[in-house]
């Protein structure tokens, strides 16, 4: 070991010797790169980062970094990366964020493509190129925390979804359908499934609720009976169907009510109009994936739950 550094020693004299301008001679401007103080080992040791992920952002594949500093100094990232062994690539953050000792900020990076082709193996990692007040620099590689397991239930959602998609397409009908039922309004959701031919057997046997939206019956879900095989199906809880045999498309109507009447349930919705999906896929159980409203249905659904709930529309 002494005679390791010793030959670090030595090496950094000849260096020096070499480079020492003689009278005539220009000292060269120094390399910034080459002269950089890295940022001092406490302040290093005071950061963790943690995965979350803001309501908002689900449906774009997009997570945070949160970066927490308990340390005694100031720092910025000045670009943040995640990697995942379950995205193709590598996810960065390029937007500066101050992150003052005793405050925590977050920093997003939307994931990329999720591989579904094979069991995946490894932890993720997140890198974060820091600067402090001082122009000091490091680059910090951590395995961040993921305490709410966003990166699990996303990638079960990506390759649920994924699988699904290979025999049944399944989306929402951009037209909102509104009864009056025992003097209270319930929309007409309509969901429909389309096999894939040549596709493999797809089964839908569960709708589950929103935040914003529930069924009209009062149950939590829909309770629903579709099969690409043989396109037979039976309108559960809640809703009713309208199935073809032979493998043909199935619309199932899900009839809705608003889950809670709160000025801001709307204002603030993020997650209101999406619902869950329960399926099988040859036979084998897929973690639940999410199936959208488009703008146009979505907007009829945020007036329908002002209307139901008796709020004027915005004019």
């Amino acid at each position: 070991m002494h005679r390791q550094v010793g030959a670090l020693i030595l090496a950094g004299g000849l260096a020096l010797a070499g480079c020492s301008p003689s009278s005539s001679e220009v000292a060269p401007t120094p390399d910034p790169s080459r002269s950089a103080v890295p940022i001092p080992g406490d302040v290093l040791a005071g950061l963790s980062v943690e995965v979350r992920q803001a309501r908002s952002d689900w449906a774009l594949r997009v997570v945070q970094l949160r970066v927490t500093n308990a340390g005694p100094g100031d720092v910025t990232v000045a670009q943040a990366r995640l990697v995942t062994p379950d995205d193709e690539g590598v996810a960065t953050g390029d937007r500066e964020r101050p992150v003052r000792a005793g405050v925590d900020r977050d920093v997003s990076v939307a994931l990329g493509t999720p591989d579904c082709t094979s069991a995946t193996s490894g932890v993720p990692r997140a890198e974060l190129d820091l600067v402090d007040p001082d122009g000091r620099r490091s680059t910090l590689v951590v395995q961040p925390d993921d305490p709410q397991g966003h990166l699990a239930r996303i990638h079960g959602e990506d390759c649920a979804a994924a699988a699904v998609a290979r025999g049944a397409t399944i989306t929402l009908a951009d037209e909102l359908g509104i009864q009056e039922v025992d003097g209270r309004f319930v929309a007409e959701v309509d969901l429909e499934v389309e096999p894939v031919p040549g596709g493999p057997r797809v089964e839908l046997n569960g709708v589950d609720g929103t935040v914003l939206l529930a069924p009209a019956d009062g149950a939590t879900g829909w309770a629903v009976d579709v099969d690409t095989a043989d396109g037979g199906t039976a309108g559960g809880t809640g809703g009713t169907s309208d199935g073809a045999t032979g493998g043909e498309s199935t619309t199932l109507r899900l009839l809705v009510v608003p889950t809670r009447c709160d000025a801001h349930a709307v204002a603030e919705d993020k997650r209101g109009t999406f619902f869950g999906l329960h399926t099988r896929v040859d036979g084998v159980e897929q973690p639940v994936f999410y199936v959208g409203a488009d703008d146009s249905l979505r907007g009829a659904l945020h007036d329908f739950v002002g209307t139901s709930c008796g709020v004027p529309a915005a004019s």
